[in-house]
């Protein structure tokens, strides 16, 4: 679950766009918080000139995919957006589009965090479709990157752990090859941003744009 505070600000960070069309991916979806932040800006007229919006939810849990339809429908009572909320597991369902036309403008997300077992199908999944990571939260990323098209704005909340060491050396590999990072924001306090969650995984966020040029990050903000 997103606080909303946190779910303003990523949605806050991707830039102006005047496409007639946004299609949004939002993996993990819940209730429906980052969905919800990224309408809320396009209807307070913050930069988002889109004429509609089709959101692609993903969530594996029927209680929060009833809460987050009512809530996408509460939206389209006064916006021209569209969704489809899915119940399939997302990598393998992932997975299987990728090899086709890429189709999203945008994709906000706050994956799950779970080691992945090296003999499970989800590894095997994911290597089949050339990536190697150890945790679901990097392959949730590696994928909806995967299914962004070129010039597509993502945003996501992850663990700091993918910056260095050996085992995430491979999706930092998959993610620069495919994308440049923007903007990078961490936070002061390990607990601040989910105090009532208890998270004590040492979070960022993170702007990339799928087929820009690495090397032009924005630079890095401070919560203090």
């Amino acid at each position: 679950m997103t606080p909303a505070p946190v779910a303003r600000f990523m949605a806050s960070l991707f830039p102006p766009s005047t496409l007639e069309t946004c299609a949004l991916l939002d993996p993990g979806a819940g209730v429906g918080a980052l969905s919800c932040a990224f309408l809320d800006r396009w209807a307070g007229g913050n930069g988002f000139g889109f004429r509609k919006v089709e959101i692609e939810a993903y969530e594996i849990d029927a209680t929060l995919r009833e809460h987050l339809s009512a809530t996408l429908g509460s939206y389209a009572e006064h916006l021209p957006v569209s969704w489809r909320i899915s119940s399939d597991d997302f990598i393998e369902a992932a997975a299987l589009q990728s090899m086709a036309p890429r189709r999203f403008t945008h994709a906000i997300l706050n994956p799950p965090y779970k080691k992945i077992n090296s003999l499970s199908a989800h590894r095997l999944i994911l290597r089949q479709v050339g990536i190697e990571t150890v945790n679901l939260y990097a392959a949730f990323a590696a994928l909806a990157l995967s299914l962004m098209k070129t010039g597509g704005q993502m945003v996501a909340i992850i663990p700091r752990s993918f910056c260095n060491g050996p085992y995430y050396r491979p999706f930092r590999e998959f993610l620069l090859r495919r994308a440049a990072l923007r903007h990078m924001h961490l936070f002061a306090s390990r607990n601040k941003a989910f105090k009532d969650d208890d998270v004590l995984q040492e979070n960022i966020i993170i702007h990339i744009e799928c087929g820009g040029r690495s090397g032009t990050c924005d630079g890095f903000a401070f919560n203090r």
